[in-house]
């Protein structure tokens, strides 16, 4: 991946295909063949070869993943970071689900309780270093 780009709207069908390019391209930065994406898939999903490579091509378009055409395979690359597109989906999520509140989101949670005390500890901690 090369240098911060714009972060692109992927749907949840995309994500799945993103979170493969990442995890494989971050052990190996040659990009990933359709078959080593569809046989990443193959556990998860029942997608066709031809559903999978739509979705890629579709990320493509949106600027998402980059397509190397100069070998006899296309390669596949992530354009775009996961940590880029998980921070664009947290804040659309605040925007739309809690009127654009982290407080509101951050009590929602803590109210539900489902945090363990290790993870009270740790959310205390974080919000005291923040005062420091």
């Amino acid at each position: 991946m090369r240098g911060r780009r714009k972060t692109v709207k992927i749907s949840e069908a995309e994500w799945s295909i993103m979170k493969v390019l990442w995890d494989g391209c971050e052990q190996s930065e040659r990009g990933m063949t359709l078959g080593e994406i569809v046989s990443a898939l193959a556990e998860t999903t029942d997608w066709s070869n031809t559903t999978i490579r739509t979705l890629i091509i579709r990320l493509a378009e949106k600027g998402a993943v980059d397509i190397d055409k100069t070998t006899g395979v296309y390669k596949y690359t992530p354009r775009t970071s996961k940590e880029d597109c998980v921070k664009s989906e947290v804040e659309s999520f605040i925007e739309r689900v809690f009127d654009n509140s982290t407080y509101k989101l951050m009590a929602s949670l803590v109210r539900e309780g489902r945090l363990t005390e290790k993870e009270k500890k740790d959310i205390i901690n974080i919000l005291n270093e923040i005062e420091d």
